[in-house]
């Protein structure tokens, strides 16, 4: 019987069509932002970003010249260049057979020993368990953060305000939800400019 050879190398623009399958996966768009009808031109552009961003660094499984996983690095630059942000998908066919751990290994390799990143940052959906518990084995630990956003009204409109909603989720896994309201105060225009009759 015969072994499944797997590799870890860096991206290759002939990648493409395979990260586009990976990523359009019911299991990890399930665990993304993105669209289900994103084109496969679009993937194509954004790989070819990849391989020549200097600040990005990429790497796939190959399962007998398929790419099964990838992860991606982003070094930071200024008072971040020590930090590194972590995206990461493994396909639905071979997620729960280490894929992920393999890939994070090589990601964390490249930042401790090669270029001095103190800190590895990555975003995960507080119901994505199996991807916590992956990040939990390479001591990555839960900080909880709100996203907060002020909303400007176009034209000096007067609004009946906007309720944005953060969720994040607390140690004990229960959802903490904070509603902030978004004032209806209209700014005026700026000084020695008039608004034209109509505008807004």
């Amino acid at each position: 019987m015969s072994q499944t050879r797997i590799t870890i190398r860096p991206l290759r623009l002939t990648d493409a069509s395979d990260i586009y399958e990976l990523m359009h996966m019911p299991n990890v768009l399930w665990g993304t932002s993105l669209l289900p009808s994103t084109p496969i031109d679009s993937w194509y552009k954004t790989v070819e970003n990849w391989v020549y961003d200097e600040r990005m660094h990429v790497f796939v499984t190959d399962v007998q010249g398929k790419v099964a996983g990838i992860i991606n690095m982003r070094a930071g630059t200024g008072r971040k260049s020590h930090v590194g942000d972590i995206d990461m998908a493994v396909h639905d066919k071979y997620q729960g057979q280490g894929i992920g751990k393999m890939l994070l290994l090589t990601v964390i390799d490249l930042a401790d020993n090669w270029l001095n990143l103190v800190r590895l940052e990555v975003d995960v959906y507080t119901d994505n368990e199996r991807a916590i518990h992956v990040y939990q084995q390479f001591d990555c630990s839960d900080i909880d953060s709100y996203i907060m956003a002020r909303l400007h009204k176009p034209g000096g409109e007067k609004g009946t305000g906007a309720t944005e909603e953060a969720v994040s989720q607390n140690a004990s896994g229960n959802y903490v939800e904070m509603f902030s309201r978004i004032s209806e105060v209209t700014a005026p225009p700026p000084a020695g400019r008039q608004e034209e009759p109509g505008a807004g």
